[in-house]
């Protein structure tokens, strides 16, 4: 496989992965949930769902938006986990795919030779191919934490292989 090929196959696994099964995931779970349980947190110790969208929306700007695409780092974290009771469902769903289309677009301006460049995002410096790795790493953990939140107060199946005869 040729530089060019391996490069294309990163940014179609990307994609994939972030938009076509996380985003898919989170959207789905957003309309399965009213107001109250989208900012519903069972202790003070586990992240609503709300709070955990916003959360996926700072690590894929800092990580991506900044760390690969070198835009400004704006990432307040601790906002991120404050109740934010007047942010709605739509507003949650323009802020992740928002966040996933551009973390993409950056991806999508690469160098084919880019990918071990290194980069520093908070203290941590990382190539740009581990900061992508990350990145779908950690939003996929937290799709796994919205899809409990939302099993969980709704009593319903997410249907996400309903399509699929598995």
């Amino acid at each position: 496989m040729n530089q060019s090929s391996l490069h294309h196959a990163i940014i179609s696994e990307a994609s994939l992965r972030l938009k076509d099964e996380c985003l898919s995931r989170i959207l789905q779970c957003i309309d399965l949930l009213n107001d109250d349980q989208l900012w519903y947190s069972p202790n003070e110790v586990t992240n609503s769902v709300g709070n955990l969208i916003l959360h996926l929306c700072g690590n894929i700007r800092q990580y991506l938006c900044h760390g690969i695409g070198g835009e400004a780092d704006i990432r307040v974290r601790e906002s991120e986990f404050k109740s934010q009771h007047s942010i709605s469902s739509e507003t949650l769903k323009k802020l992740i795919t928002a966040a996933i289309l551009d973390g993409l677009n950056h991806l999508d301006a690469v160098p084919s030779d880019n990918w071990l460049k290194e980069v520093k995002v908070q203290v941590f410096t990382l190539t740009q191919y581990s900061a992508l790795i990350h990145v779908i790493e950690h939003t996929s953990y937290h799709v796994g934490q919205i899809t409990y939140l939302t099993k969980s107060q709704t009593s319903r199946e997410t249907g996400y292989y309903a399509d699929f005869d598995l």
